[in-house]
């Protein structure tokens, strides 16, 4: 699970994968649930975010750090997607998002734990050659009215995967056409009430 000072205890495979994703497309997210080998309790979502080592860094320290939830229904089934943006006191935001799948066991209990977690957990890696090393965590609060969205979000994309033809299921094609809507940065919501 995490060690404190370490980070999660990422698969080298999903380390090197994630590190070269950011060498070729720069700032990357991904969702991962966690759960202890004897633990009864139910799986955490956790977020990791791996951009280069400068990125992580101007991103230390008090950061506000807005995230939505996407849900995209599309010819070929569907396509939640987590979008985030970190905005440090002054500079410049970092910003990340992943799709989600919920036909796959991971994506599907990944959201489910974020719709049940009361705070969340964002890792930052900086991605070295090709692999990453643990910069630090942040946990955000996880409101209510969040979870309640996601497990909206979490519904309505299970009822889409049913609702979709199964030959004519495919994930890839489903991020493709969704992609087409996708934007960053995440916008911070107004100050004013």
């Amino acid at each position: 699970m995490t060690e404190k000072g370490k980070g999660l205890d990422v698969p080298e495979r999903v380390r090197k994968s994630l590190a070269e994703a950011v060498a070729e497309r720069g700032v990357q997210a991904r969702v991962i649930s966690t759960q202890g080998r004897e633990s009864m309790r139910p799986p955490q979502g956790h977020i990791i975010i791996a951009a280069e080592k400068e990125e992580v860094e101007a991103v230390r320290g008090p950061a506000r750090i807005v995230r939505r939830l996407e849900f995209y229904k599309t010819f070929y089934g569907p396509v939640v997607r987590l979008a985030l943006s970190v905005y440090p006191m002054d500079g410049e935001p970092l910003s990340a998002g992943t799709a989600l799948n919920v036909s796959q066991v991971s994506g599907d209990t990944a959201l489910a734990g974020l719709g049940r977690q009361k705070s969340i957990y964002i890792h930052f890696y900086s991605a070295s050659g090709d692999d990453l090393a643990y910069a630090f965590s942040k946990e955000i609060p996880n409101a209510g009215e969040q979870r309640g969205e996601t497990k909206k979000v979490l519904k309505m994309a299970r009822d889409a995967y049913t609702e979709t033809p199964e030959e004519r299921r495919r994930f890839s094609a489903a991020v493709g056409l969704a992609g087409q809507q996708f934007e960053l940065p995440v916008p911070e919501p107004d100050e004013e009430g």
